[in-house]
């Protein structure tokens, strides 16, 4: 287990204050968040957030309430103590209905606390967060009274309401009422989306206006009015106002408008191949929209993705997207571009691609070599998605890469090819002593596909269920799972790893015990004791 993960589920309820920083514990906390729903149900560590819900100080229970929110069908487990927090503080409470938001209709049982929240006086940002909320968990009885803050004086609270009313299907009624808040630069992200939610019906009727949206000052806008296009993909290829009209963007003199125009046209699909010529003459584009990087000055934000600030990017997105095949020669001319993000995008860009970039091994093969550690992973995932079986002789080289994720990847895309896989077995074995579980965990994946081969490290593979990695061990447990005789001459460690105290590694003994037909015997025997 690691420290992260430890050190939360050591965590008490009844913590003194002096015992931890909260601070510290927030941090924390949003870690674990950001880690997803499968890291939380495969530590199991869900179960300690949930009980920080009730924690008495408001920065960690907002805390914990926003990580729940960030684990899925994990945090929907604790919906009724997340529903609890809409009666604290503002703080607290905002965090309350931003995760409910995020259940979307499986939180429908709590629209009655939401809307009864939204009767007391609330803070701006608070009110906001709750309207946004009704309409994410699908309360069409609330529709009336969310449309009613249309017309409301705060853009804050104008723009909940359009995205609550996108949910709704009463918000086709509403659609004119939310395009006009395509004018407010304030409203105009929440307004397009919306009209996006409201479907094919309603976006075709403002074509004109949404495609505006593309020269929008606001990447994430921009990029928001490419995805409520791309839901009535036939309307705007046939509008005048709309594929035409976007291909003139292409031309425009901000970076950033190009890429919209280029992913805009990408998202319309293969029925936008004809521009799919003029998207690719922004290969040879070198700008950069660095318009918005004082947003991440300091670690204020995130910077926007690639592909909203690089043309090249986003025209490498776009090809993909149109499966633009007479083009992947240009594409993977863009493998040795002097930026590593646009390395990046072409080795994602070709994955793509399928059997018209499997060509392009050899030029794949060489960012195996990149400087940048995420380029070369991005490689080896490349060359398992397209089988290039040509290269994969080369994948051993990376196991010993300084990196461990591209040590991990390595593994994985050799695992993608036995046959390929065996003749590297003893290298693959060496990986057992890497000092990374998740590596170890790669390694053992990679010799459970080697059938007869495999089977010879048997004893080998037991070993690492005793690992402290968790991932080791579920990962052991899944090898000796598919090894059938070899696997089941250790049927007792692989069925005391039933109480590991880590639920993927449980998961994975169970699972193992029941492909060597061993489950039901020895739950009688359990019975029988």
């Amino acid at each position: 287990m690691d420290k992260l993960t430890r050190f939360v589920k050591e965590q008490s309820l009844q913590r003194s204050e002096n015992t931890h920083k909260p601070e510290e514990l927030v941090q924390w906390l949003l870690d674990l968040g950001s880690r997803g729903e499968k890291a939380a149900a495969d530590m199991g560590y869900a179960t300690t957030v949930g009980t920080m819900v009730h924690d008495r100080n408001d920065e960690v229970a907002a805390a914990a309430i926003t990580a729940l929110g960030d684990m899925g069908q994990e945090g929907m487990k604790y919906m009724t103590q997340i529903a609890s927090g809409l009666n604290r503080s503002p703080e607290v409470c905002q965090a309350a209905a931003t995760a409910l938001a995020q259940f979307g209709k499986q939180a429908a049982a709590y629209e009655g606390h939401l809307t009864t929240c939204l009767m007391r006086s609330l803070d701006e940002p608070t009110q906001a967060a709750v309207i946004a909320a009704l309409g994410a968990v699908g309360a069409e009885s609330e529709a009336t009274t969310l449309s009613k803050y249309l017309d409301d004086s705060s853009a804050a609270v104008v723009a909940a309401a359009c995205q609550a009313l996108g949910y709704l299907p009463q918000g086709v009624q509403e659609a004119p009422r939310i395009a006009k808040k395509l004018q407010d630069p304030k409203t105009r992200f929440a307004a397009v989306s919306a009209l996006g939610k409201l479907g094919s019906g309603v976006v075709q009727k403002y074509i004109q206006e949404i495609t505006s949206c593309l020269k929008d000052k606001d990447s994430l806008t921009r990029q928001a009015a490419a995805n409520t296009l791309a839901a009535a993909s036939e309307p705007v290829l046939n509008s005048q106002a709309g594929a035409p009209y976007i291909a003139t963007l292409l031309k425009d003199a901000d970076p950033g408008i190009r890429c919209s125009a280029a992913l805009s046209l990408g998202k319309l699909g293969p029925s936008a191949s004809p521009h799919a010529s003029e998207v690719a003459k922004l290969l040879s584009d070198d700008a950069e929209d660095i318009s918005e990087s004082y947003l991440a000055v300091g670690g204020g934000s995130l910077r926007s993705p690639a592909t909203l600030r690089r043309p090249k990017c986003a025209a490498l997105a776009a090809l993909a997207l149109m499966n633009a095949s007479s083009h992947v020669s240009d594409m993977a001319m863009c493998l040795r571009d002097k930026a590593y993000e646009v390395r990046l995008c072409a080795l994602e860009a070709l994955m793509e691609m399928g059997d018209a970039a499997s060509k392009q091994s050899t030029s794949i093969m060489a960012t195996m070599e990149d400087d940048v550690y995420i380029v070369r992973l991005k490689a080896c995932q490349a060359i398992a998605a397209l089988q290039a079986q040509d290269v994969m002789d080369n994948l051993p080289d990376l196991f010993k890469d300084e990196a461990p994720s591209v040590r991990e990847a390595a593994l994985e895309a050799l695992a993608s090819c036995p046959d390929i896989g065996k003749k590297y077995c003893s290298q693959v074995f060496k990986c057992l002593e890497d000092e990374y579980g998740v590596v170890r965990a790669a390694a053992l994946r990679a010799l459970a596909t080697m059938d007869t081969v495999g089977q010879g490290y048997a004893s080998a593979i037991a070993g690492e269920l005793g690992n402290q990695d968790p991932h080791a061990r579920a990962a052991a447990c899944e090898a000796l799972g598919k090894f059938g005789d070899y696997g089941a001459a250790f049927a007792d460690e692989i069925e005391s790893c039933q109480t590991d105290e880590v639920p993927m590694v449980r998961a994975a003994a169970a699972h193992a015990m029941a492909q060597l037909g061993l489950s039901r015997v020895r739950g009688l025997e359990n019975g029988a004791e």
